[in-house]
């Protein structure tokens, strides 16, 4: 049997157990939640055209940007063919038409490096369908969303998008949000503008 001051102690015992383990159950939540905001990526929407030059000399830049910060950074591509670029919309189609397929940043890539290539030729959607078997895609399928009403409209309104952000030149990018202007010239530039949001 207890006597009253040994029952005394056993009941401030258990308070100060159970507000130490509350307390510790508040402290790992709040921590918790601190670090999934922590984890949080950045994003970068990137307004592009396939047939722009200045396009196709960022395209390594944020491949590279791409593999510093991995999941640090959320990379969003926007369709934003120009009207004076002949071809850019049907390349636009072309990627549309591979990302149906899951092989969107594949034939991305190809564009972008291949940019001289195709963009010189009289019928670039022979190149395009060469570089869709390269993919291992349907072809048929392919063929049949390229010249898709569709896939035309996903294109244009992505650059509807754009010109209602106030995008007018290509390449534009955005990072959470604000404009980047004027362009970093080269990937340290473009480093050390993504590592600002980062470290925010």
């Amino acid at each position: 049997m207890y006597t009253t001051n040994q029952m005394k102690k056993v009941t401030i015992t258990c308070f100060l157990i159970a507000g130490l383990i509350f307390g510790m159950g508040t402290w790992n939540q709040t921590t918790a939640q601190e670090n999934s905001d922590d984890q949080s990526p950045i994003t970068i929407i990137e307004y592009s055209d396939y047939k722009c030059p200045a396009c196709a000399y960022f395209h390594p830049i944020v491949e590279k940007v791409k593999e510093k910060y991995g999941d640090k950074v959320e990379f969003k591509m926007k369709y934003f063919p120009l009207n004076s670029h002949r071809y850019a919309a049907l390349a636009a189609r072309a990627a549309q038409a591979a990302k149906n397929q899951d092989k969107f940043y594949e034939m991305h890539s190809l564009l972008f490096e291949n940019q001289k290539r195709w963009s010189g030729s009289g019928s670039p959607t022979s190149i395009f369908v060469k570089y869709a078997r390269e993919l291992e895609l349907d072809i048929e399928q392919f063929k049949n969303d390229l010249n898709a009403s569709e896939t035309q409209k996903i294109v244009m309104e992505e650059r509807q998008e754009g010109r209602n952000a106030g995008v007018n030149a290509t390449p534009t990018f955005f990072i959470e949000g604000d404009k980047v202007d004027p362009l970093p010239r080269n990937f340290q530039e473009f480093d050390q503008l993504v590592q600002q949001y980062v470290e925010e």
